[in-house]
């Protein structure tokens, strides 16, 4: 009865001992797991912070520029307001000194100049209206250059009209110096810009990753806390049935040791009969009395 108890006892027990080892090999491997996706999720936001100080400097680079580029357009601004000032005084000093009639026809003859050029080259014409045409043409083209040069003699001799056209140069040579310093201060913000831009991009495609590698080590974690679980529920039962086994096998020995005992006794029973009876006994027969405790 204990030795058939037993067998199906340990039978269960090698099945449980077969299943606990599958729940630990398991637990083993998602716990390696686990400890993976949390090396790679450290190492993407490593990574993250990385980025995110390259970003701040991106953007106070960016911001820095920008600040120039409003610096220098108000400054060119400021110029050109000072360009267009100059040029309203120019005029003011035609109209005072009596010079405006002769701008006046200066501009329209420059005018009518530009128009007859433009008909020379765009309208179809016989040679002999084409002549009359050139003919017309220098005509003007002459009127305008001695306007011009007596024009220009006399802003040279103007004290005060050179004085402004001065101005005016240097007002236009600053507006342009500012013009060209907010153009590469835009280039520059630019720049920082859309390299700020491609690491927003590439910060954000790191964040999904970090968040995935999260996920997947919230979820390996679960498992190898089940398979934990389920190893340590059959430890414990396991434990009970190695405690019940254990019982069963010192029954059994000692159940054994009281069989041959009453066997050694029974045969020693039998011996002594013969010795009181007178007969002979061998050597193997006193030895049996004398371990049975009869001699």
């Amino acid at each position: 009865m204990t030795g058939d108890l037993l067998k199906e006892l340990e039978e269960k027990y090698e099945k449980l001992r077969q299943e606990m080892e599958m729940h630990r090999i398991l637990r083993d491997k998602y716990n390696q797991e686990t400890r993976e996706w949390v090396q790679r999720r450290n190492a993407l936001n490593d990574e993250i912070r990385e980025l995110s100080a390259r970003i701040r400097e991106l953007k106070a680079k960016r911001d820095e520029y920008n600040a120039k580029v409003r610096e220098y357009k108000e400054k060119r601004n400021q110029w050109n307001a000072k360009v267009r000032e100059l040029k309203e005084k120019l005029r003011s000093i035609d109209r005072a000194k009596g010079n405006r009639e002769e701008m006046r026809e200066y501009r329209r003859l420059k005018k009518k100049l530009r128009e007859l050029e433009f008909k020379q080259q765009t309208l179809p014409l016989s040679p002999e209206k084409e002549r009359e045409l050139i003919e017309i043409i220098e005509e003007i083209a002459k009127k305008v250059r001695e306007m011009e040069a007596v024009i220009e003699e006399r802003k040279r001799k103007d004290e005060e009209y050179r004085k402004v056209v001065e101005e005016l140069n240097e007002a236009r040579e600053k507006a342009e110096e500012y013009h060209r310093e907010m153009e590469k201060a835009a280039e520059e913000a630019q720049k920082y810009h859309d390299e700020l831009l491609a690491l927003l991009e590439k910060i954000d495609e790191t964040r999904k990753l970090a968040d995935e590698a999260h996920q997947n080590f919230l979820k390996s974690k679960e498992l190898a806390d089940q398979e934990h679980l389920k190893y340590v529920e059959l430890r414990k039962e396991a434990k009970d049935y190695e405690k019940i086994i254990t019982g069963l096998r010192q029954k059994q020995r000692a159940q054994r040791v009281k069989a041959r005992e009453s066997e050694l006794h029974r045969k020693a029973e039998e011996i002594f009969e013969r010795f009181k009876k007178g007969e002979p006994l061998t050597t193997e027969d006193l030895l049996l009395l004398q371990k049975a405790g009869y001699l």
